[in-house]
């Protein structure tokens, strides 16, 4: 599928990162993605972003959507969270705010996490976590398949690409209704393509619960203002995580949108826009 406003950023010869720019105003603002999702996950709330106000960075992370997917094995969190700050020096972006959703979200406390040690401060200047993978817990069923080989590749050949983006799409949101066919089609091209079968499974498979438990001790040294949104029915990473997220980040916002499940951009699209609004109003953006 062509799109003309998509880009490349070139991490090395083997991974390419494909991203999209939107609006032209001061405030820099980067969107990392889920698992097994893609930048047009923003879709829905990428248009109530003020252009004039805005400079929207839309990013597939690697192995997902049109970025590269290379057999090199490196594919956990923080191999991502590598490239997202390799990304943010190349765009020369300076106190972002740093929109992660679910996986997305874990790899954007991993880029701050990190940017401070490296003494790289003003990179980022805000948070925002959707529902967000933060701490070690049991993968999802489907998940814990796909992590185990070659099962996991049994199920993304042999299973009707449809009936697994349908499954999908019913246990992450909360009113079936918004399960229509043209987010099937989208998520189908998300689930589509050569190598998506191994960057899953691996994926999974990286995506050790005890790795990154001494993680969590980091998130009280959190300072920047960040903000925590979540859908209340969200089966996938329950409320209460993000609940126990808003107490171990000092300072930190939390919105809990009511009937909304997984994907709060998507599902309750105006009112997680008005929250990340206020939130940049409040906090002086």
């Amino acid at each position: 599928m062509n799109n003309p406003s998509r880009q490349e950023f070139r991490y090395n010869d083997k991974v390419l990162i494909s991203y999209e720019v939107e609006g032209h105003g001061a405030m820099q603002v980067v969107f990392l993605q889920g698992f097994a999702a893609a930048l047009t996950t923003c879709n829905y709330i990428r248009p109530l972003f003020p252009p004039e106000l805005f400079r929207l960075y839309l990013l597939d992370l690697k192995g997902f959507g049109f970025s590269a997917k290379p057999r090199d094995g490196r594919y956990a969190p923080e191999d991502q969270a590598a490239i997202v700050t390799a990304f943010l020096k190349a765009m020369q972006l300076r106190n972002a705010v740093l929109i992660g959703h679910s996986l997305g979200g874990g790899i954007a406390l991993l880029t701050y996490l990190g940017t401070q040690t490296e003494g790289e401060r003003e990179l980022i200047g805000r948070l925002v976590l959707i529902d967000c993978a933060a701490y070690p817990q049991p993968l999802p069923p489907i998940m814990r398949l796909l992590a185990v080989r070659p099962l996991g590749w049994c199920i993304l050949h042999l299973l009707p690409l449809r009936f697994m983006v349908r499954y999908t799409l019913e246990q992450i949101m909360h009113n079936r209704l918004v399960i229509t066919p043209e987010r099937i089609a989208r998520y189908m091209i998300c689930y589509g393509g050569k190598g998506i079968a191994r960057v899953f499974t691996t994926t999974c498979h990286q995506l050790a619960p005890d790795k990154y438990s001494a993680t969590v001790a980091n998130f009280r040294t959190i300072t920047l203002p960040t903000l925590i949104i979540w859908g209340r029915e969200d089966r996938l990473i329950g409320v209460s995580q993000g609940i126990r997220l808003h107490g171990d980040i000092p300072g930190s916002r939390l919105v809990i949108i009511d009937s909304c499940g997984h994907v709060p951009q998507e599902e309750r699209t105006a009112e997680t826009f008005a929250a990340i609004a206020e939130f940049l109003d409040e906090t002086g953006a």
